[in-house]
């Protein structure tokens, strides 16, 4: 029999030694930390989202603020890539500055002049996922935070595609994005038009493709394309806070 060096001996230490019950519920316990959707329960308005996913490989969603459109479609999309019925979420949100003035020229790379405008729906999937694992999807491509000038000619196969704040955006624009749909993927598109604080004043993107594909049946608007579903979310379903709900009642 020959002799094994140092080295194999080790491996085969390693390949021998029973792997620990502790040590097994540890990485269980870890990874089940990772995972925070079972406390959001979707209401009865948020519900149709859910449902226009699963139907449609293209939802439309207009709500008012605090309505949480957002939260209901990250929160879908995590359970499917949770499930491995996707492989990647990529979102979508314009660089766009809100209010009456701009800060300017930001130092740094592409990544660090981004940060702040993807702080807030880093923020929403937080409340899904631990920090953690959002970095490490972030890294790995199963999460992917992406600004609409750089995908001219990006092919989104196997994903959910997420285009948040379509208000800022321009018809064009809203167009390329929606064209990126590829094989296996749906597209879902959130907005507000009544949310435009950009000072960059441009053509409402989300309005003109509302316009192009519902049509208003029995005094609401309901889809007519057969691969496009549309929910509305009213003011009423505001569920901020109070004041938050009045303000959106009041500029409705």
């Amino acid at each position: 029999m020959g002799n094994k060096s140092n080295r194999q001996r080790v491996q085969d230490n390693k390949a021998a030694k029973p792997v620990s019950k502790y040590s097994e519920k540890v990485v269980s316990l870890h990874m089940s930390n990772d995972w925070k959707l079972d406390w959001f329960v979707p209401t009865e308005k948020q519900q149709p989202i859910i449902e226009s996913m699963r139907s449609n490989p293209l939802t439309i969603v207009r709500g008012t603020s605090g309505t949480g459109k957002t939260s209901t479609v990250i929160w879908q999309a995590l359970q499917w890539v949770k499930s491995g019925e996707f492989k990647k979420i990529v979102f979508i949100k314009n660089p766009t500055e809100a209010g009456d003035d701009q800060i300017g020229y930001l130092k740094g790379e592409q990544e660090d002049k981004l940060k702040a405008h993807f702080h807030e729906s880093r923020c929403i999937f937080q409340t899904f996922i631990s920090r953690g694992k959002l970095e490490c999807d972030e890294s790995s491509g199963k999460i992917e935070f992406k600004i609409p000038n750089f995908l001219l000619g990006a092919t989104l196969d196997d994903s959910i595609i997420i285009i948040d704040e379509s208000q800022t955006m321009s018809p064009n624009t809203i167009k390329l994005l929606t064209e990126r749909t590829g094989m296996n993927s749906i597209i879902v598109i959130l907005g507000d038009p009544r949310q435009t604080y950009s000072v960059k004043k441009r053509e409402d993107g989300l309005s003109d493709l509302i316009s192009k594909v519902t049509k208003l049946e029995d005094g609401k608007l309901v889809s007519i394309e057969p691969l496009m579903g549309f929910v509305e979310l009213p003011p009423a379903e505001n569920k901020r806070s109070e004041i938050s709900k009045r303000i959106t009642e009041i500029y409705a």
